[in-house]
């Protein structure tokens, strides 16, 4: 042992001194040894290497807590009864042994946590628990926790939920204890942290905590005091919002119980600005709960209470008293205050006007229970203050007229602004025209007042509504024409105006875009002129009208002089052209020293570019036309938005199936359309003008450019413009891709590059001016802007191939040399200190996985420390533990480095498919280099967005990466995950990243080395993961993550050949673990998954920019069904049995969503497991408990979605089968009186007897069951036995193939024969039928014959080549049809059957229907209209095929002539032939080719 820590040692002994003063003499040598820098090295080295026989932190905290202990029990046994001067030296004394243990934890962590959590928090949880140690110890200790604990990454990781719950609990008592001695503020910062913590970390808090906040909320109404309050609250919103997924309905009762104590703590006490904020965060937070995306009614999905209506009223009632006190106070202030009001409290404002506004009720009388005392609160039948409050669009009008003062006015337009904006339809047609009559009164009176952008937008958002509706009177767009006439005027002369130009292009826009007013010539002069300069939103306007009007030839400006040339008169189309590029319109723009604006700005992508090239058109509206109808690449939509509540509300809404997302999936595939760009002609005058326009532009730009001074942002956009421009020629025809490349306009792009590079060059020198990194930013952020990388063809996709040809190879190059001296930079001061790695020898080969199992790669040890901040947090303004993937953790350079490591990612990506100058595997190799495993240090937070950023963007979705790569790419995955395998947003986060490399394992050769190690690396994570979540280490959003993995593995292998995980020795393929999610404990989770099972039965294969949609086979299929089916159930049964609180009603509620959504997916998208679907769907109303109104809901949307024209239609179209399995259940509660009638829409058994009883008696009448044969003719009041003579074709057909089947030894088929002889005996008994029979048969033979024909169903044969049996025409999932169903081989034995059994023993049933010759006009009649009435595509084909098996009978049989029907029968058959040749009814699926044979051989 060095000498330094013999000191420590002997130190620490001296600690532990019975006697006070050695201790006493031994801590400031203690405090002065924890700061020696050799003491301080041995220290944490021994703490890294986990050895537990030398001296570490935690042993030396272990002697200081023992020396606490004893000096705090000698303060304890000191006499109580002392002077004031002592008790002052005693508190003293605390504080200094409570500061000494501040101290230490600062010196032991200082460098990186190394104490251990459990160690700190076992010592603080004691020391808070332990009321005796006094305010002192308590607050230290509570500082500790927040500051030295809560905010250090490493121990929030740490921290089990049981020590979460436990914190929680201890703190909240802390909260509630009413004493002075306690800092309140400092203990609700701590709720919370530990709140947040809990929520991240962990699936959140028990509901049971809920009673906390409760008597929090409570006890600040009664003690009038919010101390800490806004920490409160602030909590409660994180653990709602945790909450609410699980459990709505118990989150909406508690709002109702609350939010009437918020708004009296609002009205009676004075609130600060920060609680009001947090308690409109809390109020918009319920709206979102009770009405998610505005909901107004529970059939829309919102949950709906009268005590919630009431506070819905009090709360607007509030915020309307609330607008006028702002309004107020700015008036009346002698400093300068912004006339605007926080958008929080609109978008809230608005939010509740959309549900209180009615068009039936403008005043109403509200119960101001809030207002009461304390004890009147407690009683319920205590008389409550009424107050009559104005309700509707009279509120609006009325405070927009009722004063001239902007901070009275502008809130009131800010409402209706937000308000028309989210909910449309609120605006009902009575209020437009007097609400525009307002805005237009309000739009002169102050020209450049505070308040026009507010009136300009609100007027927008109304011109945008007015152009949505549809159902205006004639009478009333005339006075609303005249209206905006007039608007149009004001807002047309104030465009000169900068500071509300924008506003003002916005109007214009959205009047153009509704077609209010017809655009006149003096329009076109704003973009001929200099009233305004390019901007994006004149941009915007003008590819509006460039859309919806045609461009006049010539406009005359009144600058006739300056701006046509003697021999030259410009069209308007070019001076538009002109003012785009120039903006002056004098010809010597090349002398010009000034930059045009469109080189300084940013403008929304290949806007400018289709402005310019649609006016080069004849047709210009038609080609700006053509552009527009283009839809954006996905990928420049993706990751723009913040995680937000919305999905939330989503998921409310698909869990009462008002939002079915499913239904709007192609089901069969998509395939591109390549819109036809024929027909646009070029105007080569004017293409000529912008060629040589954008070459002088260029030019101007090459001529002035200097290394030292040109600014490389202007160069890219010159160079983007230009390529942007030959993208869109190209798109249109006008010119072919080849010859762009050639063109002037492409080598001007490439010089403009070039020197562009140059800064690039010049930054591998310079890498710390902040400057050139703000300028190489931009730079960098534009360049990526012109990239696509999407397959789709569009203009986008062609200026990209251009754009990627401008990038040399010493570009690329120079870029990722640049990424590789600044991902390794030293570090310097000012930056964010890393911390050091301390992970032992077993961590490190931890993630050796050839000799690892999955089990070994998240094992339980001590996670190293990452990315935690130098001062424990100190100067953390966040509450809680920074994430590791944070912004705040980069420099300026890391993020330059990141960017540009994007870049060359899309580069690398896009030029497989492109004609590039750069070696695109170079580059992908010297990537790939930055995470070779010598050099990449994960502890590190830009290492780890590094490796992530590769881990998303290398492997694009469209274009495969060479496997050898993506082995490599994968190396380092098992480590991250390793490391930061207790950090849950991290976990989520490469989960979600490492999507795309699903599609790359399954290319090339599935048995070569690559491909399975590749393979192999990827599984082992998704392994334990796994593991993880089934032994509860995951939280729900890496389980939401985790099934989206497993989605992507099921698309990439269907039948999982390959997708298997291996966990404890055990394979369990991925088809079979997927639907184990429908039972998890997350109701996210459950509905992803359920929403996502149609994987199980299709493959989903991409093609390009297409998906094609492929049926598994059917016993995958079927078993997929079976084994998803038991699992949504699984959770229901243990729910079911428990208590009915509002814990168990939701939870039940959120497991019959899942079982219903997942049935629904299924038969939409398998058919032949639909009819299984919808029998499990009715058995489910009864076994289940599933609510019938829902199930309806569900059904009608997917019988429209089919075609059908009625939900009965549907149901109708499956009910024999649905019947049959109901009897086949042979349960008492399962009789045919209980069958879920409703389902089919009708409303009591009667109706549904009297209604379906042809397709019920059959079933009975075979099964015996005459006794409710009987039963149904008496709830019809019917004869019993005529209903059996109407029924009776059906009847026979579940009788005669039975007699005619060939006996084949098939037991099962012999016990139907048994069952179908003792049936017609019965019959015939003269106690039914009797005699009658032989009659019924002759008479309905006909409908027998239909009958019969209509069970064809043919099992698929392989090997048929040009055979023309029916069974040839059968695929393997053609779905069953109703039964009975018979082969067609069984139905002509029972067609010679029954002829052989009547008295003529005729040869054939066609002699017999020869009898009476219109007996084949009904058979084909029927056929043919079985065909018509059906949607169903399976149905359509099986016909066709039931109609050439009768017509193949009765085209051997012609020759005899058929009873005088030939001539009929040949042209019927002629007709209907040519008809379904022409009717393309048939989509393409796997059968198309079979029907297409059956015509041709009928």
């Amino acid at each position: 042992m060095s000498l330094a820590l013999n000191d420590l040692l002997i130190c620490c002994r001296q600690l532990e001194h019975d006697r006070a003063t050695e201790r006493r003499k031994e801590v400031e040598k203690f405090k002065r040894l924890i700061q020696d820098p050799e003491t301080v090295q041995h220290l944490d080295q021994h703490s890294d290497s986990k050895q537990g026989k030398y001296l570490n932190w935690d042993a030396v905290f272990r002697v200081l807590q023992k020396y606490i202990q004893k000096e705090t029990e000698c303060l304890r046994t000191a006499k109580p009864n002392v002077s004031t001067s002592t008790q002052a030296t005693r508190q003293k004394k605390m504080q200094e042994i409570s500061s000494l243990v501040k101290y230490f934890i600062k010196c032991a962590n200082k460098r990186a946590p190394r104490l251990k959590c459990q160690e700190l928090l076992n010592y603080i949880m004691d020391t808070v628990k332990d009321s005796s140690n006094g305010a002192i110890y308590g607050a230290d200790c509570s500082n500790i926790l927040l500051k030295d604990i809560l905010s250090v990454r490493k121990y929030w990781c740490e921290i089990s939920q049981q020590q979460w719950t436990e914190l929680f609990s201890v703190y909240f008592q802390l909260y509630l204890k009413p004493s002075q001695d306690i800092n309140r503020v400092l203990v609700a910062r701590i709720i919370e942290a530990v709140t947040k913590g809990c929520c991240s970390q962990t699936d959140g808090l028990n509901s049971e905590f809920l009673d906390f906040f409760s008597k929090a909320i409570q006890h600040a109404r009664q003690e009038k005091s919010s101390a800490g309050l806004n920490h409160i609250l602030a909590a409660f919103i994180i653990f709602l919002k945790t909450l609410a997924v699980n459990f709505r309905i118990r989150v909406c009762e508690l709002g109702d119980e609350i939010l009437p104590t918020l708004l009296y703590i609002w009205t009676q006490h004075r609130l600060n600005d920060s609680l009001k904020e947090v308690i409109i965060e809390l109020f918009q937070l319920q709206i979102y709960i009770h009405h998610p995306k505005g909901a107004k009614t529970q059939e829309k999905g919102a949950y709906e209470s009268r005590k919630w209506k009431s506070i819905l009223y009090n709360v607007y009632d509030l915020l309307v008293n609330e607008i006028s006190h702002i309004g107020s106070r700015g008036k009346y202030s002698s400093a300068s205050r912004n006339i605007a009001v926080k958008e929080n409290l609109i978008e809230l404002m608005a939010d509740i006007c959309h549900q209180v506004f009615n068009e039936d009720n403008r005043s109403l009388e509200i119960s101001q229970s809030y207002t009461t005392t304390q004890r009147e609160f407690s009683d319920y039948n205590a008389p409550c203050k009424k107050r009559k409050i104005e309700l509707g669009w009279e509120v609006i009008k009325d405070h927009l007229q009722k004063s001239q003062n902007d901070f009275d006015i502008v809130p009131w337009l800010q409402i209706a602004t937000q308000l028309i904006s989210k909910y449309p339809s609120s605006l009902p047609n009575c209020e437009l025209s007097p609400l525009l009559m307002i805005l237009h009164q309000l739009l002169p009176q102050q020209r450049h007042g505070e308040r026009t952008p507010y009136v300009l937008r609100c007027l927008m958002e109304v011109a945008l509504c007015q152009g949505k509706k549809s159902n205006l009177e004639s009478s009333q767009k005339s006075d609303l024409l005249k209206l905006w006439i007039k608007i149009w005027s004001i807002t047309f002369r104030g465009i000169s105006s900068e500071q509300i130009q924008a506003e003002n292009f916005g109007l214009l826009g959205a009047i153009i875009q509704g077609s209010l007013v017809e655009v006149d010539r003096e329009f076109w002069k704003l973009f001929t002129g200099s009233a305004c300069r390019p901007s994006c939103p004149a941009v915007c306007c003008l590819t509006l009208a460039l859309t919806m009007c045609v461009v006049p030839e010539t406009v005359k400006t009144g600058m006739e002089k300056n701006i046509y040339d003697v021999n030259r008169n410009f069209s308007l189309k070019e001076l538009i052209m002109k003012w785009l590029l120039f903006r002056q319109l004098e010809d010597d723009f090349e002398d010009s020293a000034e930059l045009p604006p469109i080189l300084h700005r940013n403008f929304p992508h290949l806007s400018l570019e289709k402005i310019l090239v649609s006016l080069t058109m004849k047709n210009c509206k038609a080609a700006m036309n053509f552009f527009q109808s283009v839809p954006e690449c996905e990928q420049h939509q993706k990751d723009t938005e913040e995680p937000s509540f919305s999905e939330v509300e989503e998921l409310f809404l698909q869990t009462t199936f008002d939002k079915m997302d499913f239904l709007t999936i192609v089901k069969e595939h998509t395939t591109e359309k390549h819109q036809s760009s024929v027909g646009f002609s070029v105007h080569q005058n004017l293409k000529q003008s912008l060629d040589r326009y954008l070459l002088g532009l260029s030019e101007q730009l090459l001529n002035n450019y200097s290394s030292e001074t040109s600014n490389s942002e202007t160069l890219v956009r010159c160079s983007s413009l230009l390529v942007g421009v030959l993208g869109c020629y190209c798109y249109v025809g006008v010119i072919a891709e080849e010859e762009a490349y050639k063109s002037e306009l492409f080598q001007k792009a490439k010089s403009l590059m070039q020197y562009a590079g140059e800064s690039i060059t010049l930054f591998k020198n310079k890498t710390n001016e902040e400057s050139r990194i703000v300028s190489l930013r931009n730079m960098i952020h534009l360049c990526t802007r012109c990239l696509h990388n999407c397959t789709k063809h569009s203009p986008s996709k062609i200026a990209s191939g251009f754009f990627l040809r401008l990038l040399t190879s010493k570009l690329m190059n120079d870029i990722a040399d640049i990424c590789t001296s600044l991902v390794f930079i030293i570090k310097k001061p000012f930056d964010f200190g890393e911390v050091e790695s301390v992970e032992d020898c077993t961590d490190e080969n931890l993630m050796e996985m050839e000799d690892q199992s999955s089990m070994n790669l998240f094992n339980d040890y001590p996670a190293s420390s990452v990315i935690d901040a130098n001062e424990s947090g100190e100067s953390q303004i966040t509450i809680g533990a920074m994430n590791p993937l944070a912004e705040e953790h980069l420099s300026k350079q890391d993020l330059l480095f990141l960017d540009m490591l994007k870049f060359l990612c899309m580069c690398v990506t896009t030029a497989q498919t492109n004609t590039v100058s750069f070696r695109a595997a170079d580059i992908r190799r010297k990537l790939l280099m930055l995470i070779d495993s010598s050099m990449l240090d994960l502890t590190k937070s830009l290492h780890l967005h590094m490796y992530l950023v590769l881990l998303k963007d290398l492997p694009g979705e469209e274009y495969p990466l060479p496997m050898e790569d993506v082995v490599d790419l994968l190396k380092p995955l098992s480590n991250v995950c390793s490391l930061y395998r207790r950090d849950q947003d991290v976990c989520k986060t490469i989960l979600n990243h490492v999507l795309h490399i699903v599609t790359n394992l399954c290319q090339g050769n599935m048995d070569a080395e690559n491909t399975r190690d590749a393979q192999g690396q990827f599984l082992t994570v998704i392994e334990a993961f796994w593991h993880l979540t089934k032994e509860g280490k995951c939280t729900f959003s890496v389980r939401m993550a985790l099934v989206k993995c497993l989605k992507a593995l099921l698309e990439a292998d269907p039948y999982s050949k390959w997708a298997i995980l291996n966990v404890m020795g055990k394979d369990f393929p991925v088809n079979e673990v997927f639907p184990q999610f429908l039972a998890d404990n997350h109701h996210q989770v459950r509905m992803l998954a359920a929403q996502s099972i149609n994987r199980l039965f299709q493959h989903m294969k991409k093609g390009g920019p297409s998906t094609l949609l492929k049926a598994l086979p059917l016993k995958l299929q079927q078993a997929a069904f079976e084994n998803s089916y038991l699992k949504a159930q699984e959770g229901m049964r243990e729910v079911s049995h428990r208590a009915e609180n509002s814990e168990s009603l939701d939870e039940l509620c959120n497991r019959k969503a899942t079982l219903l959504m997942m049935i629904a997916v299924v038969l939409y998208y398998s058919p032949v497991c639909e009819k299984q679907a919808l029998f499990a769907l009715c058995k489910s109303v009864k076994g289940n408990g599933l609510e019938p109104h829902l199930i309806k809901k569900v059904l009608e949307k997917v019988s429209e979605t089919f075609g059908y024209r009625h939900l009965e239609d549907f149901m109708a179209s499956h009910l024999d089968y649905l019947v049959l399995q109901w009897l086949n259940l042979q349960d008492t509660e399962y009789s045919l009186s209980s069958f879920p009638f409703i389902l089919l829409n009708y409303t009591s058994i009667e109706n549904f007897y009297r209604s379906c009883y042809k397709v019920l008696i059959p079933h009975l009448v075979i099964r015996s069951h005459f006794d409710e044969v009987k039963s149904i003719a008496n709830q019809i009041q019917g004869d019993w036995k005529s209903l059996l003579t109407d029924c009776f074709p059906k009847i026979i057909v579940n009788i005669l193939p039975y007699f005619a089947y060939e006996d084949t030894g098939d037991s099962e088929m012999a016990q139907q024969r048994k069952t179908a002889t003792k049936v017609y005996d019965m019959l015939k008994d003269e106690n039914l039928l009797g005699k009658q029979i032989d009659h019924l048969f002759i008479s309905n033979l006909p409908e027998i014959v239909v009958e019969l024909l209509m069970t064809l169903h043919e099992p698929a044969t392989s090997g048929a080549s040009q055979s023309t049996d029916p069974c040839d025409f059968s695929g393997d999932l053609d779905p069953a049809p109703n039964p009975p169903h018979f082969p067609s081989h069984v139905i002509k034995a029972t067609f010679a059957y029954i002829s052989n059994c009547h008295k003529t023993k005729l040869k054939s049933i066609l002699e017999i229907l020869s009898k009476s010759p219109d007996s084949y006009q009904k058979i084909l009649l029927a056929i043919c209209e079985q065909a018509v009435e059906t949607n169903n595509v399976y149905k359509k084909h099986r016909i066709l095929k039931i109609y050439h098996l009768f017509v193949s009978l009765l085209m051997n049989d012609i020759k005899s002539g058929l009873g005088g029907a030939w001539a009929f029968v040949l042209r019927d058959v002629i007709y209907t032939l040519i008809h379904y040749i022409n009717q393309s009814f048939f989509r393409v699926i796997d059968f198309q080719s079979h029907s297409v044979v059956v015509r041709k051989d009928a």
